[in-house]
């Protein structure tokens, strides 16, 4: 199978599964990559060469995250074991096993800080819903005009991740940001995507992350921060403020409560619980 051929039968696979419109475009520009990085049929690269290209190429070249190598190596798995129909010896190509690290998360100073640096209003707003409702970039770039409920002040998410569809909060200030950007930028152009390029088209997931970047850096915060931690932000001030564990998982799109749970070693909540120690000192004392 030639890799012009991969590529249609893969695209073909993807559309039999219904994968959402993220994660097959995803998967699409990565096979592309991996297509360029080999420079022969797919079909043709041993197993010693997928391992080189994860380990040596991803991790140690280009420095990328654990979870980032796993998810090349899902598209690998997805592509020589569906599309191509050859089995692959996984033992060879095991998953990274990732340490357990705690999200990252902004203080009120640095959210202030970083959303006072955003002088491009479309870009704030859009900032500003990844935080105030918790959304993934991809869901941001794919949210419609239909989908912003103000009667009932919630947003239905179409294209969560796994395909899951969902509704989320919609601040007050969100609202007001999109009536005003709708104003200023849209009046005059159909319906459907609400935030688009300058030449007309839907924004990319690679533009919103430009711009973060470059208002990252003009608010001075660690570069480990990305977009998506506003998401981390939006469920751990969401639990700190007293939301429940499935209040959260429901507003995130979570499929398990595990993965909400993580946001509970982040939040600063006042437990009221005194330490064994002083109850045990105290006791003494009398």
């Amino acid at each position: 199978m030639t890799n012009n051929q991969l590529i249609i039968k893969l695209k073909k696979d993807m559309q039999m599964r219904n994968f959402s419109h993220y994660t097959y475009d995803t998967y699409l520009s990565k096979t592309k990559e991996m297509i360029k990085y080999f420079d022969k049929p797919m079909e043709k690269v041993t197993t010693e060469e997928l391992r080189n290209f994860l380990l040596k190429h991803l991790k140690e070249e280009r420095k990328l995250a654990d979870r980032t190598v796993n998810y090349y190596n899902s598209i690998i798995r997805f592509v020589y074991e569906v599309t191509l129909d050859i089995v692959l010896n996984k033992k060879q190509l095991p998953m990274r096993k990732r340490k357990k690290t705690v999200y990252k998360v902004l203080t009120k100073e640095e959210l202030s800080t970083f959303f006072n640096c955003v002088d491009n209003f479309k870009f704030k707003t859009i900032f500003m819903l990844a935080y105030g409702s918790g959304l993934r970039i991809g869901e941001i770039v794919n949210l419609r005009v239909e989908d912003i409920d103000s009667k009932n002040m919630r947003i239905y998410v179409r294209e969560g991740k796994g395909n899951k569809e969902r509704f989320t909060i919609l601040s007050k200030q969100s609202l007001e940001m999109l009536r005003t950007y709708w104003g200023k930028y849209r009046q005059n152009k159909r319906r459907g995507r609400i935030f688009l390029s300058e030449s007309g088209q839907a924004i990319t997931v690679g533009v919103i992350r430009e711009h973060f970047r470059k208002y990252r850096r003009k608010a001075k915060i660690n570069e480990k921060v990305t977009l998506h931690t506003l998401r981390h932000n939006f469920a751990t001030n969401l639990i700190e403020n007293g939301a429940t564990l499935i209040q959260v998982k429901e507003l995130m799109g979570h499929s398990n409560i595990r993965s909400t749970m993580e946001y509970v070693h982040v939040a600063n909540i006042d437990l009221d619980i005194e330490s064994p120690l002083d109850t045990f000192l105290r006791g003494v004392k009398k």
